[in-house]
């Protein structure tokens, strides 16, 4: 009888056990259930299994373990925030009068106030990595990498893309940097042309008005284009979870919101720092951004985080930003200037 009881009591004992594990097992499931969006979990699972491996034969990846071809000026660039410096690599000071001569100040460096703050929120949100649209010589994709944050660069003008690649080769960040050397346009494949600017050799327009039927490989003027959710492999690869953006593609800012909301809906982007200089001349192209953004709940902003009216994009600052509606930390940073 006793024997009985004792089994008993080691029987209700391991039901029990049984039953806090799968209890326990539960509630971790449930909270981290609750955490996220149901559907863009799902989402993002279907887009890792079915598009890790999938990225368009358009997309043109810089391989940054190839030497460079060219002879050009490098330089160790100014310390920001006390500790991250860079090298950065020069366009000619005669067709580069603003960006590349910038740098050669020595103690100043291209839109630093701009740079600053990106680096910010970066400390501020170390889960946050950066897409650079419009890299142009690397101001903010080489402080990013250096900083220590994954970077996908974008740019499509060749001699560019040979100054980012040795300023990445000479700051061994190549680990964490993928260049892409295309233009963002609302098609994938299409040959292009961008304009010749003298005085700015690393900031050309691109002519969407006339497609060409065979690239020219000697003439850094014609680019293929892609969209900007063809790069969403890349991401997903190299495990993002979210990013802060910065487009500057002289008046075809539209193109990568017109080609990206999957990249949008895939990943957490509470921040987006647009040039609006040129585009604002544009206002089908204005039109497609106010109600993208819109549509997704983010406000225009100046850097000073001033609201700024929709009906009024015309007078806009020449840069502004994008910040997603309830994302805190993103409007109480220093001021970069101070």
């Amino acid at each position: 009888m006793l024997i009985m009881i004792n089994m008993k009591v080691i029987l209700l004992s391991l039901i029990h056990f049984i039953l806090g594990i799968y209890i326990g097992h539960f509630m971790i499931h449930k909270q981290v259930s609750c955490k996220l969006n149901p559907s863009v979990s799902r989402t993002f699972r279907k887009g890792l299994t079915e598009n890790l491996f999938q990225l368009s034969p358009n997309v043109q990846i810089v391989n940054l373990s190839e030497s460079v071809n060219g002879n050009f000026e490098c330089i160790k660039t100014k310390t920001l925030l006390n500790y991250i410096s860079t090298n950065i690599c020069l366009h000619d000071g005669k067709q580069d009068v603003a960006v590349s001569n910038s740098y050669r100040a020595k103690d100043t460096i291209w839109e630093e106030r701009e740079v600053k703050r990106i680096l910010q929120l970066l400390i501020r949100h170390p889960h946050l990595d950066f897409i650079d649209i419009g890299a142009n010589i690397g101001a903010y994709t080489m402080y990013a990498a250096a900083l220590g944050r994954f970077v996908l660069a974008v740019d499509c003008f060749g001699p560019n893309l040979d100054r980012i690649h040795r300023s990445v080769q000479l700051t061994n960040v190549a680990n964490r940097v993928v260049l892409i050397q295309n233009a963002i346009f609302s098609r994938s494949g299409d040959l292009l042309r961008l304009s010749y600017d003298f005085s700015n050799i690393g900031g050309q327009e691109l002519d969407a008005s006339k497609k060409h039927n065979q690239s020219a490989t000697n003439d850094p003027y014609i680019v293929k284009t892609i969209q900007f959710d063809d790069l969403a492999p890349i991401l997903i690869s190299h495990g993002v979870r979210g990013a802060i953006i910065k487009i500057d593609i002289e008046g075809s800012e539209s193109f990568v919101v017109e080609s990206g909301s999957r990249i949008f809906d895939l990943f957490e982007i509470p921040f987006i720092q647009m040039e609006w200089f040129k585009i604002r001349y544009h206002p089908e192209r204005v039109k497609v951004v106010l109600d993208f953004f819109a549509q997704r709940n983010y406000d225009p902003m100046t850097f000073s985080c001033e609201l700024l009216k929709s009906d009024q994009n015309e007078t806009w600052p020449g840069d502004m930003c994008w910040i997603k509606r309830h994302v805190t930390g993103f409007c109480d940073v220093p001021d970069p200037s101070s």
